[in-house]
């Protein structure tokens, strides 16, 4: 039997968001500690056969993660929603599933949204994709992650599913599991509800698929 919840959160105070980007901020720190991680563990291999390969693979992580949070600056225009969000998505897959052996799929159509939209999306999608990634296959074998991207009326509906954990591991629900302490969560519904949208979440006995329903013209809370 599939668990359907909807997830609302009270409304964001006026400086709401300002505390969502310092979040983001200090996951920007993380990132690259993993980088720097990379790094350490390609000099370690320097004596094998073939260190060059070593090194190369963490230059590309490195890359990576660069063009992650470049994508996600504010600052920047970077183009239709669905021509930034493969972007972000193929340089987040290369960063995060790939040295896990996650596949990644897209199904990403053409929509119209205004940029406060837009980068909200990006956001939520890297936001959810890494939760995916991080807590979906906690026992192996790595799975699939599938993001999608469509518009319904004057809505965007950004879904991201996975077929891992579904309904529980460990005698802990996938959902307990995604509620835990720095899962993020927290930080999707949030901006849902600044853009005047929601977030919806099902587990099945295979995976969970997270949807972010959010107007294409922002009712900003």
């Amino acid at each position: 039997m599939l668990a359907s919840m909807e997830h609302r959160a009270p409304e964001v105070a006026s400086d709401g968001i300002w505390l969502v980007l310092a979040e983001l901020n200090h996951r920007v720190g993380n990132e690259l500690q993993a980088a720097l991680s990379a790094l350490r563990l390609a000099k370690r291999e320097l004596g094998s056969p073939e260190p060059a390969r070593f090194i190369e693979e963490a230059e590309v992580r490195l890359q990576c993660f660069g063009d992650v949070h470049q994508l996600l600056d504010r600052q920047r225009y970077q183009g239709p929603l669905a021509q930034r969000l493969e972007a972000l998505c193929r340089a987040t897959s290369l960063a995060k599933a790939a040295p896990l052996g996650i596949r990644l799929t897209l199904a990403l159509d053409d929509v119209t949204a205004e940029e406060e939209t837009a980068w909200t999306v990006c956001v939520v999608a890297f936001e959810l994709m890494t939760n995916a990634f991080k807590h979906a296959f906690p026992r192996g074998p790595p799975g699939v992650v599938g993001v999608v991207l469509r518009q319904e009326a004057e809505a965007v509906l950004l879904t991201v599913a996975d077929n891992g954990v579904g309904g529980g591991v460990g005698g802990r629900s996938a959902d307990t599991i995604r509620q835990a302490p720095g899962f993020g969560s927290g930080i999707v519904t949030q901006l849902a509800e600044r853009l005047g949208g929601y977030v919806t979440r099902v587990s099945g006995p295979v995976g969970s698929t997270t949807t972010f329903i959010v107007p294409a013209a922002p009712r900003l809370q």
